[in-house]
């Protein structure tokens, strides 16, 4: 896919950037079908959360947080962190609590599920990040899977993904694919215009709250949540196909979703040829990975494979990553 001149000043000056019709209707439904069964082992499987229901326990007084087999995060600690903290109290709309209402939290797919793995290594995703980025090639981090179904009133608390991830450089960006159309209203990503270029690296918070991640060591983002008029804050509506492209600098956040139809959304990051790996404090942990590099090395390992250049036009990069 060629990108327009616009989009990538659009990119280069804004931090984010909105592409219409990117992703294939084949992709879309086997991204729906994956996300559909990772939400049925929501509970039982050791990645997959439901953060609404978990906000519902914060304020609870059992100590121990309950959130089946999943174990990427230590779910006791952080409530402990954001009862001390208190910042939940502006994570949430106004309205009430729905019985079924969740925002539903998942990695790594890519590494069960073929749809996953198809799409993000054999789409047009890979040759775009490769342009944005004007990066001789790209490699792929990791997944993650966010759902919220109507009535969530848990917003998704800005944040800049820098010191999420175990990486030092500078060419890295995340893409997220609407899988239903996605609006204002149901909680679709909103940016802050220019934020990547501020020159600086804010510490990881924990998503459903402005409280950093325990070990953190970076400057506490400012809270925007309270000062949104203060920061110009761009939002766009998108459709099943579209995607949102921002850098990793870029400062984001999204809304809960208080419609009646469900806004699921998958996200992929990609990472150029100056990233290095930087095992950063306060980073949040990657499931299933198995790699020994070490800081400042390249991203050389099966946990971060070269998805762009391809070998030679139509060879099937999930295919060859299932079988080696």
């Amino acid at each position: 896919m060629i990108l327009l001149a616009d989009q990538l000043e659009q990119f280069r000056n804004d931090g984010v950037v909105c592409l219409r019709d990117v992703i294939s209707e084949a992709h879309i439904n086997g991204l729906r079908a994956a996300i559909e069964d990772q939400m049925s082992g929501c509970g039982a499987t050791t990645t997959g959360y439901n953060f609404e229901d978990f906000a519902k326990q914060i304020w609870t007084e059992d100590q121990t947080a309950d959130v089946g087999n999943a174990n990427r995060f230590d779910m006791d600690v952080i409530k402990q962190r954001i009862r001390a903290n208190h910042a939940i109290d502006s994570m949430r709309e106004a309205g009430p609590d729905t019985d079924n209402a969740a925002f539903f939290y998942d990695t790594a797919g890519w590494k069960s599920y073929d749809d996953i793995r198809r799409a993000a290594f054999d789409s047009d995703l890979p040759e775009i990040a490769a342009t944005l980025l004007g990066s001789e090639y790209v490699n792929f981090w990791e997944d993650t899977t966010f759902v919220k179904t109507p009535g969530t009133r848990q917003k998704t608390a800005f944040h800049q993904d820098y010191a999420y991830f175990q990486i030092e450089g500078a060419k890295c960006v995340i893409v997220w694919i609407p899988l239903d159309p996605a609006g204002p209203d149901s909680g679709v990503v909103r940016y802050i215009r220019g934020s990547h270029l501020w020159q600086r690296t804010f510490a990881p918070n924990l998503v459903i709250a402005q409280t950093p991640t325990a070990g953190a060591v970076d400057e506490v983002l400012p809270d925007i949540e309270s000062n949104e008029d203060a920061y110009d804050i761009i939002e766009f509506t998108v459709q099943p196909g579209d995607v949102l492209i921002h850098d990793v600098m870029t400062v984001h956040g999204a809304g809960g979703n208080m419609t009646e139809k469900n806004r699921r959304a998958i996200s992929f990051r990609y990472c150029g040829d100056d990233i290095r790996y930087f095992d950063r404090p306060g980073a949040i942990p990657q499931s299933g990975v198995k790699h020994t590099l070490k800081d400042g090395e390249r991203l050389w390992s099966r946990d971060y494979p070269v998805v762009w250049p391809r070998p030679w036009p139509g060879f099937s990069l999930a295919d060859a990553w299932n079988v080696a």
